[in-house]
């Protein structure tokens, strides 16, 4: 699967390239300016070998021809990001929206959340985006310092939501990171409580001292 990460050249989205060149995927990992995608990606390639399809590219040329595109982007520049790249992506590709409104993000607390007018990220880029491609919303509880980590087995489950075509993608695409295990989480309107999530870990991390920090397991289902 060609798979394209806007806002991969750091943190949660350059661990989500890892895993999925790791996996097999052809990568695109996507930055505001290619200078940089590119050598990232050229430091990629080294970690993972010669086997590994990673390339790097400007976010708008990146998600062209893309099945799957993950969004890691800051929230602040997420209606920019989501305006400049509608164009490229090709009708049908699944959106899947990784973002999370911390306040830190504009001088706040990163246990707290900002108030969104849709009511989460992933409702506000799929209003952005329109009907012509499907949004799914996780990876809100995964560290991106375990997700770097692409030769260790990931601890934990992803959680996702979103409109049913998008959720089948992303079963797939997470069902080949291994040690991950996917958890339908519902319609796109869950990613409210999914993004808050993310704030709650942080929280738990910082008074626990985790490093590389807290994932979540739901109890319960099957394996």
């Amino acid at each position: 699967m060609r798979v394209a990460v806007v806002g991969g050249t750091a943190g949660i989205g350059y661990g989500i390239a890892l895993r999925a060149a790791h996996a097999g995927d052809d990568v695109v990992l996507g930055g505001r300016a290619a200078e940089k995608a590119e050598r990232m990606a050229g430091e990629a390639a080294q970690l993972l070998g010669s086997a590994a399809k990673i390339s790097g590219a400007a976010n708008e040329d990146a998600v062209k021809d893309a099945e799957l595109v993950a969004v890691t982007v800051p929230f602040p520049g997420l209606a920019p990001i989501y305006k400049s790249i509608k164009p490229s992506l090709t009708a049908g590709a699944t959106v899947l929206d990784c973002n999370v409104p911390l306040a830190s993000e504009v001088g706040g607390k990163p246990t707290r959340l900002m108030g969104v007018w849709e009511g989460s990220a992933a409702q506000m880029a799929k209003g952005l985006l329109g009907k012509d491609n499907p949004v799914a919303s996780g990876f809100h509880t995964v560290m991106g310092a375990k997700l770097v980590k692409f030769d260790t087995p990931l601890e934990g489950d992803v959680l996702v939501c979103g409109e049913a075509a998008a959720r089948e993608v992303a079963k797939g695409f997470v069902a080949k990171i291994e040690g991950a295990r996917y958890v339908d989480c519902g319609p796109l309107e869950m990613a409210r409580i999914l993004e808050s999530l993310t704030a709650l870990l942080i929280g738990i991390n910082v008074r626990y001292k985790l490093d590389p920090g807290a994932g979540l397991k739901i109890a319960g289902l099957p394996d």
